[in-house]
């Protein structure tokens, strides 16, 4: 029973945790989406010298939404993960008080027996939706980091791109590291998250 008990605030404390890092890649990746609209204000100041990095600084616009769209996506299955795990909390201390009251005389044992049981069985079936939602949810953070991945290969590609941007390869440079920084701590928390799965 403590066993059950431990492991569903440990699973209640672990949902609470990636929930708040799902908001933070969310504000993330809107600010790549700043940034990449900046950057390709930049390479059209820049001329016909800075094309290809107006290109890449609009494929991280691209890469910024749908990451945003996906993570916000994400919120439903880790409400859904947050739901029953405190169900499974509740059930479990519910079980114990039953427990507790079996143990206070035959009487209330003969009553409270079916009624445990019952309480046990829902407990088994809420657990294994719960070890679901966990799977479920793995899954969609291993596509985020993938998707994420794409974002990192772009923002090399800036790196790259910034290097022909003629007079203003400095400013370029200077954007395509605060992408590539801003990537970066993306992949960080995604891979957080992941090892948090685990």
């Amino acid at each position: 029973m403590r066993d059950i008990v431990s492991d569903a605030a440990a699973d209640l404390n672990r949902v609470v945790k990636i929930n708040e890092e799902n908001k933070k890649v969310v504000q993330i990746s809107s600010e790549v989406n700043q940034v990449a609209l900046n950057a390709m204000l930049t390479a059209k100041r820049s001329g016909e010298k800075s094309r290809g990095f107006g290109v890449v600084s609009s494929e991280l616009r691209v890469f910024s939404g749908k990451l945003e769209h996906f993570m916000i996506d994400l919120e439903a299955p880790i409400f859904e993960l947050l739901k029953g795990v405190s169900q499974l909390l509740r059930q479990a201390q519910v079980q114990h008080h039953f427990v507790k009251a079996m143990n206070g005389s035959d009487s209330a044992k003969r009553l409270l027996t079916p009624v445990l049981a019952r309480k046990e069985a829902e407990m088994a079936i809420g657990g294994e939706r719960v070890k679901r939602d966990w799977c479920r949810l793995a899954m969609l953070l291993k596509r985020a980091l993938q998707l994420c991945e794409t974002g990192g290969a772009l923002s090399r590609s800036a790196k790259i791109e910034a290097v022909y941007g003629g007079d203003m390869t400095a400013s370029l440079k200077q954007v395509s590291n605060q992408i590539e920084r801003t990537v970066e701590s993306i992949l960080s928390i995604l891979k957080a998250l992941r090892t948090e799965m685990c």
